[in-house]
């Protein structure tokens, strides 16, 4: 009688984590390889925290832009729409450039979307059925919600901007579409990080707290930064830049507040993002380059009045870049964090926190 096992790619690979290859082992082979020590599968172990219990992520590049990206058109989408309803005249700037770069952006994240997905049809599919308890099926719906909200704010736009003679979103009152944009941007800004906390991997299930906040703030700072670098470009009001500034700044801070938190209250479960190579990337291009760094650029901005706003262009553009990359190392090392902790058998097994 022989005996089956298939490891590495093969039918049953991914779930033992065995050497790759299929191979086929005799009751007596099984058993003189237990009597080893090396638990039967001709592996060297002596327990089974030697080999992982849960697959990792497959997530490639393509959902750390997805994030990424998602998280600058919740952003400048949220910011054009409370600058159209809140905002001044001066601000006119930032209206046009929140839309159209939220309008782009939905066409990237979704382009990013399918791509991992591997078919376009899948995408269709999640939107066949909604699913209050699913963070991806409330996340998509999410999207294509900003989507439209999006594409009717940028109909409008176009009347203003006198490339349409007749306004195509007109029949939904501005209030109506401002409050649309701004719905689909929070639930989207955050149903990212729920997403991959509502998982098995046990340094993003015990980030459940912190992560999805993270992701917003980062969202946030980013998105100010990314518009006050337009703005810096094609002469904006230095009154907004000043406002974008102050956001961020306030954003910037709420998520190193949320990050040093998360590190003292995880422990040994946050090891895989606070410690080794990761750690100092998360440490030295987030925290130290794209949070300090542009807060204490910005800072004369918290301070300065309004009416005294002065634009330096150099200073606006260099803030903005240290904060871009900063929210882009946040979510790849929060990424290659949660693949370091699928890893461990330890990990998977201790009690959550």
């Amino acid at each position: 009688m022989q005996i089956d096992f298939t490891y590495g790619e093969g039918k049953h690979g991914a779930a033992y984590g065995g050497a790759a290859g299929p191979s086929s082992v005799s009751p007596d082979a099984v058993a003189a390889s237990m009597a080893k020590g090396d638990g039967g599968f001709g592996r060297e172990q002596t327990s089974y925290f030697e080999h992982p219990v849960v697959r990792k992520a497959h997530w490639g590049w393509e959902i750390v832009w997805y994030f990424y990206l998602g998280g600058l058109m919740n952003g400048s989408g949220l910011l054009s729409s409370l600058a159209d309803t809140i905002g001044s005249s001066e601000d006119a700037a930032l209206i046009r450039n929140g839309r159209y770069v939220g309008l782009v952006l939905a066409g990237a994240s979704g382009a990013l979307l399918i791509k991992d997905l591997g078919r376009p049809d899948r995408f269709y599919y999640m939107l066949r059925i909604f699913k209050l308890k699913s963070p991806m099926s409330v996340g998509v719906y999410a999207l294509a919600l900003f989507s439209g909200a999006i594409g009717l704010a940028v109909l409008d736009q176009l009347h203003r901007d006198r490339v349409l003679p007749v306004n195509l979103g007109g029949f939904v009152p501005k209030l109506v579409q401002n409050l649309l944009v701004a719905l689909g941007a929070g639930v989207t800004a955050s149903y990212t990080g729920v997403l991959i906390c509502a998982t098995a991997i046990p340094f993003w299930y015990n980030g459940r707290k912190h992560i999805p906040a993270i992701f917003v703030c980062s969202a946030a700072a980013t998105s100010c930064a990314f518009n006050s670098a337009l703005l810096s470009l094609t002469g904006g009001s230095a009154e907004t830049i000043q406002k974008l500034e102050k956001i961020e700044i306030l954003a910037s801070l709420a998520e190193a507040a949320l990050l040093l938190d998360f590190q003292m209250r995880s422990k040994e479960h946050g090891a895989p993002l606070f410690t080794g190579a990761t750690g100092k990337k998360l440490k030295t291009f987030t925290l130290g380059l794209g949070i300090i760094a542009p807060v204490l650029i910005n800072l004369p901005a918290l301070f300065g009045k309004r009416g005294t706003a002065k634009h330096h262009r150099l200073k606006t553009l260099l803030a903005a870049g240290l904060t871009l990359v900063g929210g882009y190392m946040m979510r790849q090392t929060i990424m290659d964090a949660g693949k370091t902790s699928a890893d461990d058998a330890r990990a998977t097994l201790r009690a959550p926190e």
